[in-house]
């Protein structure tokens, strides 16, 4: 559960990330074929994930008609579903591309019809892709001493693998920036655990995109990151 193929450039592309609902167009041709090719290589573990590109998305989304959606089957941890989507946001802001995930903002109905929903499957979330001007402003996010309890130089004194999979996961973005985690780190491990927050409906995906972050952020300091079931959340060892 929770295997990928993590690539090198998603390390860079968490400080390109950044969630927009207002694109200058669609992604071209090529960068499509592209994420094409990735959306295969997520489809597995109970995940599907497929491009559309055409109506689906709401008014609020402008200036794109280009979106992926995020198919789980019964029972698939919903972790699942934002650790294979998160991949795809940041493959496509290392080519320079903005994304938004949505809960909303988008017509089930016709989703739906799209993906030839069967009754094992659901759809939580889709996430709208497009072309943007270069970002400049990062979001907010809390600080290293607050997600994880540690400072810096507590956190440094673990390994280089610790460090970076809890930097990485720290910027992970979240439905209202709500941040519904809470992260232990300690020579052996990495833990991404539950954290109450007031809206819970997406939490689980949230956390699951912590998830990538964390597992991108081993690997850049080159070790393979393997995830096992705790209580409370997911804990890694790499």
């Amino acid at each position: 559960m929770f295997e990928l193929k993590l690539e090198t450039s998603w390390m860079d592309a968490m400080a390109k990330r950044n969630s927009v609902r207002k694109f200058k167009g669609a992604p071209d041709k090529e960068q499509l074929d592209k994420l094409g090719i990735l959306c295969r290589k997520l489809s597995w573990q109970g995940i599907t994930v497929r491009m559309f590109k055409g109506p689906g998305l709401k008014n609020k989304i402008k200036g794109t008609d280009v979106y992926a959606v995020v198919v789980a089957k019964n029972g698939t941890p919903m972790e699942l579903e934002g650790f294979m989507g998160e991949a795809l946001v940041l493959e496509a802001a290392s080519m320079g591309l903005g994304s938004c995930w949505l809960g909303k903002d988008f017509y089930k109905d016709i989703i739906v019809r799209n993906v030839d929903l069967q009754g094992d499957e659901m759809v939580h979330c889709v996430i709208a892709l497009g072309k943007i001007d270069p970002q400049t402003a990062a979001p907010k996010r809390r600080s290293v001493e607050n997600v994880c309890g540690m400072s810096e130089e507590q956190l440094a004194e673990l390994g280089t693998w610790q460090k970076n999979a809890v930097l990485a996961a720290r910027v992970a973005p979240s439905s209202m920036n709500q941040q519904p985690w809470k992260i232990v780190a300690d020579k052996t491990s990495v833990t991404i655990l539950e954290k109450p927050v007031m809206i819970k409906k997406f939490a689980p995906i949230d956390r699951g995109i912590c998830m990538l972050h964390a597992a991108v952020g081993a690997m850049s300091a080159g070790r393979s990151p393997i995830w096992k079931k705790v209580e409370g959340g997911y804990s890694m060892r790499a």
